[in-house]
């Protein structure tokens, strides 16, 4: 690390410049206006700028202070006060534009010159360091939230799955028992009148097992396991249809029949959750379900009719379902897209590579 100066003669840094050109750190000298004098080779690398470019700059059109930043008001009230050095966080503004953060060390020059007037010594280091830190800091947070935000869509699906098993399968199996225990029976009080036949309560019997296998499919396809994708993803649109009553024009072509299991699951999870955002929010006619495999991809298309909605407003959402579409699409290393507007429906793209399943949880 460059030592710092205190109140060295500005002819004589200005000589040490040429020796010290090649140091890690970028190096300039300004006037009391903060009018750059002159800049060593690292800080002309490090804004983009030529020597002589820089000379036409004050420092502080250069570097910006950083709002709420650890620094000096003014410099050079800190190095009159006393102090051999004041330390500065500021943003610097590269020639193509984009900020550079960086950590500034200032320090007196006295100028030999007839006019005895002072000079700053200005030491320039790039905080790469500190850039990258924040950012980490950021995924973390955002890592947390997802965490969190899924922690809670999972407990509400098993919420939802416990209730659908109690209140209603539950209630469903006790009543069939003791009806089937009364099977053909009189009733009470009522001459001439027969409890159902065990023929009737096999119907019902039959509905209730319907309502299993439904709730047994969502938690695990057993068509995708044994009869593939296509199968699976021409089954699910069949059954979203009739039950929400909204056409669905699903086309299933190229899809290997043996497909890594993952990466076959991801998709059909994908449609899935198109789906069921179709009959939540889309107040939708019609959707068009497109699964088109290739040589090296297999590329997915889910479209509706729908009244749409504002993607930015969206995002801040509480809802997992964009979110989960879009983690599990990354996750197999593919590509994810939606584009929606209100009033003009919604449209989801995907493309997944062949090998490109995620590894398991």
């Amino acid at each position: 690390m460059l030592r710092k100066p205190a109140r060295a003669t500005f002819d004589t840094l200005s000589a040490r410049l040429v020796a010290i050109d090649d140091l890690a750190v970028g190096i300039a000298v300004t006037t009391s206006d903060g009018t750059i004098r002159t800049a060593n080779r690292m800080l002309c690398n490090l804004l983009g700028y030529s020597r002589d470019d820089l000379l036409s700059y004050r420092l502080e059109e250069i570097f910006q202070k950083v709002p709420n930043g650890d620094q000096d008001s003014d410099p050079w009230v800190a190095l009159h006060n006393g102090r051999m050095s004041s330390s500065s966080q500021r943003q610097a503004r590269h020639k193509d534009g984009h900020p550079i953060p960086v950590k500034i060390v200032f320090s007196l020059a006295r100028n030999d010159s007839d006019d005895g007037a002072e000079q700053m010594f200005v030491v320039v280091e790039e905080l790469v360091e500190l850039d990258a830190n924040a950012a980490l800091r950021v995924e973390e947070a955002s890592r947390l939230e997802l965490a969190g935000r899924l922690t809670a869509a999972l407990e509400r699906e098993r919420s939802r799955i416990a209730r659908e098993l109690h209140d209603d399968i539950g209630q469903e199996l006790a009543i069939l028992r003791i009806q089937f225990l009364r099977a053909g029976q009189p009733v009470s009080g009522m001459p001439g009148k027969r409890h159902a036949t065990v023929s009737q309560l096999c119907d019902r019997l039959r509905d209730v097992a319907g309502k299993v296998s439904r709730l047994s499919h969502q938690l695990h396809s057993s068509e995708l396991e044994y009869l593939g994708l296509a199968v699976a993803v021409k089954s699910h649109c069949r059954e979203f249809s009739e039950k929400y009553k909204i056409t669905v024009d699903c086309s299933c072509t190229d899809i290997p029949e043996k497909l890594n299991p993952l990466l076959a699951l991801a998709l059909l999870r994908v449609v899935q959750e198109a789906l069921y955002n179709v009959a939540k929010h889309s107040k939708a006619k019609s959707v068009k379900v497109v699964l088109q495999g290739s040589n090296r991809e297999i590329s997915l298309l889910v479209f509706d009719d729908g009244q749409g909605f504002d993607q930015d407003q969206a995002r801040l959402a509480p809802g997992l379902g964009l979110i989960s579409m879009r983690e599990r699409i990354h996750l197999a290393r593919g590509v994810f897209n939606i584009s929606s507007k209100p009033g003009k429906g919604t449209q989801i793209t995907a493309t997944v590579p062949f090998d490109g399943a995620p590894e398991p949880a």
